[in-house]
């Protein structure tokens, strides 16, 4: 991977020299002053002790200058740009964005030119991300309907009323589609998971549980995996919803659980991750990381990354849970593989995104956009797509010089 300087590094560099030089002639003046006015006694020497604080200031300031001169920093700028009323969620498919939003509007966007090629409003409230497979986009509401709109042209094919509300993002496997609805009690949540016939909404089986969840499950060759508040992980029989396994983990289990080499891999909001055989749930390695910790794509490489709300990415290897490396980093909400150059990219809600060399977790460069990011941005086939905070979604080429 090569990454070139920019002018924001070069600025930033000039900005801490001027600052160690600031600090380290006030460090002597304090000096000259602490000198002149002597000491004595038992009590521990003042100039002594700001001695030690300049030093630390100063070690501080010269790692942050080692850090900077050895990272490059490059400016995302957009290819397109489109305004979308309320928080926007994206997906990808074919060369396609498609797009919804918590207000109810429904778009698919060309991703090369940001042109729309169709757009709807369902009326309902919407907080996931839509599904897409083999020409049907699959949208939940919170009007507790799941919609089936033709990709092409955005008519609705079918829908299907559940129980309660859906939050999270359909899950589309073969024929089928899953997805989970939450009635709109905040006290018994009944959680049931559905599976439906992906070609016509016939609803296939469902499956009663109170331990809710935001997030989607993952989808096996066989199962079903599901976590969630009740501290649970369940299987189910992915043809006819029986349950197959549960595991008890240590806390409340929010995020998705992914299937890596015939293990299911989740994390608990204490910070423990574990592994577990995907066939019977026996635990298979276990891993205490700091705070909240939620999970990220798989690495291509044979390693798992996941995040602390402390804003350190950790690598572990699938195959055993140990640490290969740790990135602290500014607010991060995701990270994606750049697997053609064998490294990762973690994004921050500041517009950053951080690219590390995926064996050894070191700094290569960052990007930076002007505009924060709202929601985990996608990276597709050289692109960053990404909802921010002011109202547009935008498309980031990522530079030449990182490709």
């Amino acid at each position: 991977m090569k990454v070139s300087n920019g002018g924001g590094a070069a600025l930033a560099i000039k900005a801490a020299v001027c600052l160690v030089f600031a600090v380290i002639a006030v460090f002597f003046v304090i000096q000259a002053s602490l000198g002149a006015r002597g000491g004595g006694g038992d009590q521990p020497r003042e100039d002594d002790i700001s001695l030690g604080l300049g030093q630390t200031v100063y070690n501080s300031l010269k790692g942050l200058l080692d850090d900077l001169a050895s990272s490059r920093v490059l400016a995302l700028a957009p290819a397109w740009e489109l305004a979308v009323n309320g928080e926007a969620f994206l997906e990808e498919q074919g060369g396609v964005l498609y797009l919804t939003s918590n207000v109810g509007q429904v778009m698919a966007v060309d991703a090369a030119s940001g042109e729309i090629l169709w757009s709807l409003d369902l009326g309902a409230w919407v907080s996931a991300p839509p599904a897409v497979q083999a020409g049907v986009v699959y949208v939940g509401a919170t009007d507790h309907v799941l919609y089936a709109l033709d990709a092409g042209s955005g008519t609705l094919l079918w829908y299907y009323t559940s129980q309660g509300e859906i939050l999270a993002q359909p899950v589309i496997n073969g024929d089928m589609v899953f997805f989970t609805a939450d009635n709109d009690s905040v006290y018994d949540l009944l959680h049931r998971l559905y599976a439906l016939d992906a070609r016509s909404g016939t609803p296939i089986w469902v499956y009663d549980t109170e331990s809710w969840t935001p997030s989607p499950p993952a989808v096996g060759e066989d199962a079903v995996y599901l976590g969630g508040y009740r501290r649970e992980v369940y299987a189910l029989d992915k043809y006819t919803g029986g349950k197959l396994w549960s595991f008890k983990a240590s806390n409340i289990v929010l995020s998705s659980p992914q299937i890596v080499a015939g293990q299911v891999l989740f994390s608990c909001i204490d910070g423990w991750v574990y592994a577990l055989d995907a066939s019977s749930g026996a635990s298979l390695w276990s891993r205490k990381l700091p705070g909240f910790v939620w999970l990220a794509p798989p690495g291509g490489s044979g390693s798992v990354y996941a995040c602390s709300h402390r804003d350190t990415l950790t690598a572990m290897a699938t195959d055993n849970g140990e640490e290969l490396w740790d990135f602290t980093g500014d607010e991060l909400i995701s990270c994606a593989n750049l697997d053609e150059d064998g490294a990762v990219c973690a994004f921050s809600t500041g517009g950053k995104a951080y690219l590390l060399d995926a064996a050894e977790g070191k700094l290569l460069g960052m990007l930076r956009a002007e505009h924060a990011f709202s929601s985990p941005p996608l990276l597709v086939f050289g692109r960053v797509y990404t909802a921010s905070s002011d109202g547009f979604v935008r498309a980031y080429p990522l530079p030449d010089r990182i490709r």
